[in-house]
């Protein structure tokens, strides 16, 4: 149990406590090409949002192109982009033959761009007027290879346990992120939904990869190359209020931390400091938290205090199931739940995965 405290409790706490010199990205630079890439199914009720809000910006429009690679939607989100492209002719859309998954659908796309820079995002994150300037200029200036953006969570009124407590997460991970960045030159890691990348650098995403933010991160520290964190690159995000929908979404990335961890795991011994202890930290040991719950659990029952420990690591997370089941979700149930989801997802990471095709995460819905 000391393992998982180290992770949750203890390591935070260090990165909050010495969070480090920010960084200075100001400056005055040469805007360089940029190509936004994302893939899309069925976002019929945000994407036309969502190009607007790219091309609301301070950043030289006649720079920026929009690829969008729609994984055979059939809700029209395909011909809300087409009649968008008459009012925004950089405005690119590319439709797969098959249901291809994100990764595919993203190398795809960065394949057909020509731009210097690549900043991938995902169709339900929402840019503010300088997102993409932000994202950009600590390339152009020469000061990382990659930037990880900040990802802010939007109720719009609508709240309940479970978006409160993805607010409270991802607030405390960006802090995390922030810290890294200051003290080692790593963020761990780049939120797929918003980050930048000289593309000069980029490399192709594995068959079936999730979490390919997590796999372009660990390629480009591979490469001795920085990825900073840049607080000031925001994208809004509505929160997920559906328990339901987080578990699911949980599994999917849980996938993807054992597909990463089985290609990268060589570079915890050879890059022991920093990769290797803030990979261990951040990651490695948060993935191991559910192993490291079963095994303080079966460990417990060869103890003369075997009773205690049954009553806390079983009837608790009972209890706390229980709660959720009559709604009444706390931060606890949702750390049992993510945990289960983890699992459940290394599971189905052993039984082979032949697809990352996805369903997009149903936002602003109440948990039932």
């Amino acid at each position: 149990m000391s393992l998982i405290a180290l992770t949750y409790v203890v390591y935070p706490v260090w990165q909050l406590i010495f969070p480090g010199k920010p960084i200075d990205f100001t400056g005055e630079f040469t805007p360089p090409s940029v190509s936004i890439v994302f893939a899309a199914y069925n976002e019929s009720s945000i994407i036309e949002d969502k190009i607007r809000s790219i091309y609301r910006t301070n950043y030289p429009i006649h720079l920026i192109s929009v690829w969008i690679g729609s994984d055979l939607s059939d809700d029209g989100t395909d011909d809300i982009i087409r009649n968008l492209q008459s009012e925004f002719p950089q405005l690119n859309l590319h439709v797969n033959d098959t249901r291809s998954g994100k990764s595919a659908t993203i190398n795809l796309l960065v394949e057909r761009t020509t731009a210097e820079v690549i900043i991938a995002t995902d169709a339900n994150i929402l840019f503010k007027e300088t997102t993409i300037e932000e994202l950009v200029r600590p390339i152009a200036l020469q000061k990382t290879t990659a930037v990880a953006g900040t990802l802010a969570y939007e109720t719009r009124g609508v709240t309940n346990s479970t978006a409160t407590t993805e607010k409270a997460y991802l607030s405390l991970e960006n802090a995390i992120r922030r810290a890294e960045s200051r003290k080692h030159g790593i963020c761990f890691g780049m939120e797929g939904g918003l980050y930048s990348m000289n593309k000069a650098f980029w490399k192709p995403i594995p068959p079936n990869t999730f979490m390919e933010d997590f796999f372009q991160t660990v390629q480009l520290i591979a490469q001795d190359q920085k990825v900073l964190f840049n607080e000031d690159a925001i994208g809004l995000e509505d929160v997920s209020t559906s328990l339901q929908e987080e578990y699911k979404r949980k599994i999917r990335i849980s996938i993807g931390n054992w597909q990463n961890l089985i290609r990268f795991y060589p570079l915890l011994l050879k890059r022991p400091y920093p990769f290797g202890f803030l990979f261990l930290m951040h990651k490695v040991l948060r993935w191991l938290t559910p192993h490291l719950y079963l095994i303080a659990l079966i460990a417990g029952f060869f103890t003369s205090q075997w009773l205690i420990i049954s009553i806390l690591l079983i009837g608790l997370p009972v209890s706390q199931f229980i709660l959720m089941s009559f709604g009444l979700a706390t931060p606890l149930a949702y750390f049992y739940a993510m945990n289960a989801a983890l699992f459940i997802g290394f599971l189905r990471y052993l039984k082979g995965v032949k697809s990352s095709v996805w369903q997009p995460t149903k936002r602003n819905q109440h948990e039932s």
